[in-house]
């Protein structure tokens, strides 16, 4: 049994902290690299104060200290050399083993291999790096099965926005919503029609809509708002602490919407499919409130409450003549817009090529 030394203290500063509720930032990933950071630096061999372990941690001395308290609570014996003022992890310490079953060494290969794209996450060759480590450790039956299995499965992701653009940006990001701090970003808004600074509170990171957005509270707008990160220009970390709203909620804020931009007004959407494309329709989970229903011809009735109709339309539109609009009529009159400017357009390119 490793004991912890009871005698290494940890040594706060003496001022309280402004904010003693970190339990409510919830610990994400980017927390929990770091401490695994931190066990492998205390595992290093090398002389390290707390001065220098922070600075490897890029962090503060308070949560430096912080994290070595929740190491303790995690029973992780490690020790202080009050001589030279350094942490050390006791030589003995070693993370226990992984146990996998089959179903979970083929999950873990499967989401790393497979299903987890590098066009889609910055973190793509971390996750991978960390597959290969978990790999070398499995039993080779088990591993010549997940290879047979993962041979025959294949994964191919829509287009995307390309996640190297805003690969630099995730760190800032992923710190700011662990330590509840507020991010100032130079912007450029579709929305305003030009460049814009914000300071914001971030609330989610998610990615949706072919792309990775930020749901943050702008103190600008005074109102949670939707940003791209692809239209970032710049993003800088404060030190302005804001309260979580732990209140927030994705389903609430994007509410109705066809996709993710609430417009404000519900309609009740009815189309019909023609029986060739019925099928393929009705198998695809499109909305949170459609309704399925199939007609005596084969074709479908598709039904459901959007609010607003901007994003719908290019999806309909997208059938083409394999879908009708039976309402409502803005939509119909929206899309017959659309089609006659398409028609206009190649009627136009027709004359010219004949001129």
């Amino acid at each position: 049994m490793h004991v912890l030394d009871r005698t290494a203290k940890i040594v706060e500063p003496a001022s309280p902290c402004k904010y003693p509720q970190p339990h409510r930032c919830r610990m994400n990933v980017s927390r929990v690299y770091r401490l695994l950071k931190l066990i492998t630096l205390l595992r290093s061999g090398r002389q390290l104060d707390a001065d220098t372990l922070a600075a490897e941690l890029k962090v503060s001395r308070r949560t430096f200290f912080r994290d070595l308290k929740l190491l303790e609570r995690a029973g992780i014996p490690y020790h202080f050399d009050h001589g030279r003022n350094t942490y050390a992890l006791a030589d003995t310490f070693f993370l226990p083993p992984l146990h996998l079953s089959f179903e979970e060494s083929l999950a873990i290969l499967l989401v790393s291999r497979k299903f987890l794209s590098r066009q889609v996450h910055p973190m793509y060759q971390q996750a991978v790096d960390a597959a290969l480590k978990i790999e070398s450790t499995l039993p080779a039956p088990v591993l010549e099965h997940c290879g047979s299995w993962l041979s025959n499965l294949s994964l191919h992701w829509p287009a995307t926005s390309s996640v190297d653009a805003v690969s630099n940006l995730f760190n800032t990001v992923q710190r700011a919503l662990a330590d509840c701090h507020s991010i100032r970003v130079r912007y450029d808004s579709v929305y305003d029609g030009k460049e814009i600074d914000v300071l914001l509170d971030p609330l989610r990171l998610i990615f949706m809509a072919r792309g990775w957005y930020l749901l943050a509270k702008s103190h600008q707008h005074g109102e949670v708002r939707t940003f791209k990160m692809d239209r970032v220009i710049s993003m800088t970390a404060t030190d302005k602490v804001f309260e979580p709203d732990e209140t927030f909620s994705e389903r609430r804020y994007f509410g109705k919407a066809w996709q993710m931009i609430p417009e404000g007004r519900l309609y009740d959407v009815k189309l019909r499919f023609i029986p060739e494309v019925a099928a393929s329709v009705e198998e695809v989970h499109w909305h949170e409130t459609q309704n399925t229903q199939r007609l005596e011809d084969d074709s479908l009735l598709f039904e459901a409450q959007v609010d607003g109709l901007k994003e719908i339309t290019p999806w309909i539109m997208g059938y083409g003549d394999q879908v009708e609009v039976l309402s409502p009529r803005e939509l119909r009159d929206r899309i017959r817009h659309k089609a006659e400017r398409m028609a206009q357009r190649a009627q136009a390119l027709d004359s010219e090529e004949t001129a």
